[in-house]
């Protein structure tokens, strides 16, 4: 019961955090900071707690995979919102977890190999960079004032926190390679890009998208750096060095599209 409710706390940290940080900033840049390693380290690290590093460390192999398809699952998000007339988030959210499943299981079949999934990502977040410059910002001026309600909060958390008690609970029963690969599902992104979307508009939502490739870096750093690093540390340190390790390279991305965005407006 104690590490459900640690599991509740954390994860609804994490998904309101960017969601404020959409509110305050602007979707692109919460889209980037998606990239924070947390809902993969938070899956990854109760899954080590709960079935030992070993396990947690060979999940994390299946979590690259799970993050092309993660990449795949934002494309179809954004085209299926934007032709779906009635429902349009529900169905949205129904379809494009459908083609996260497919996408997963299809890169499941591929070589469970650190280089072979990370370059496969890789090649799936270069095309997604490319076909995301497709996406148009919404223009500051026109983004929608709304008053933020508690209910509005706890839908946000209830939504990341399920789906990290699903994949963490289901991890004995469908193996590692499973357990993995939902983990590479974009645990705090989702939450905040339908709440963005319903709360918002659909515009929005494809904003938190344009910026989301730029951050998955972070994640694919991370999951490799457990892989290498939860068995020989430990699951606590293994998985603090991690995270450590991809927040580099967000800091990194941060640092030079704050240049950028300087060199902009200077010129």
């Amino acid at each position: 019961m104690i590490m459900i409710l640690i599991k509740i706390v954390v994860t609804s940290a994490m998904v309101l955090g960017l969601s404020w940080l959409s509110e305050r900033v602007g979707p692109k840049v919460a889209g980037i900071f998606a990239g924070l390693p947390l809902g993969i380290a938070v899956s990854l690290f109760f899954i080590g707690v709960e079935q030992g590093p070993e396990f947690a460390s060979a999940a994390s192999l299946s979590a690259l995979g799970g993050l092309g398809a993660s990449l795949i699952f934002c494309y179809a998000y954004w085209k299926l919102s934007s032709v779906i007339q009635i429902w349009n988030a529900a169905l949205t959210s129904l379809l494009s977890i459908c083609v996260f499943l497919i996408a997963a299981a299809a890169l499941g079949e591929l070589p469970q190999n650190r280089w072979v999934l990370t370059a496969a990502t890789l090649a799936i977040t270069a095309i997604a960079i490319l076909a995301f410059k497709n996406i148009r910002l919404i223009d500051p001026k026109d983004h929608k004032k709304v008053v933020v309600t508690p209910l509005m909060l706890a839908t946000r958390a209830g939504v990341a926190t399920a789906i990290l008690l699903i994949i963490t609970g289901l991890a004995s029963i469908i193996g590692e390679k499973w357990a993995g690969m939902l983990s590479g599902f974009p645990i705090t992104l989702y939450p905040v890009l339908l709440i963005v979307h319903m709360t918002y508009s659909s515009e929005e939502a494809h904003g938190i998208i344009k910026g989301f490739p730029y951050g998955i870096g972070s994640l694919i750093i991370c999951a490799l750096a457990a892989s290498y690093l939860l068995v020989p540390l430990g699951v606590y340190l293994g998985m603090l060095a991690a995270i450590l390790l991809s927040s580099v390279y967000l800091a990194a991305v941060g640092f030079f599209l704050w240049k950028n965005s300087k060199a902009s407006k200077a010129g």
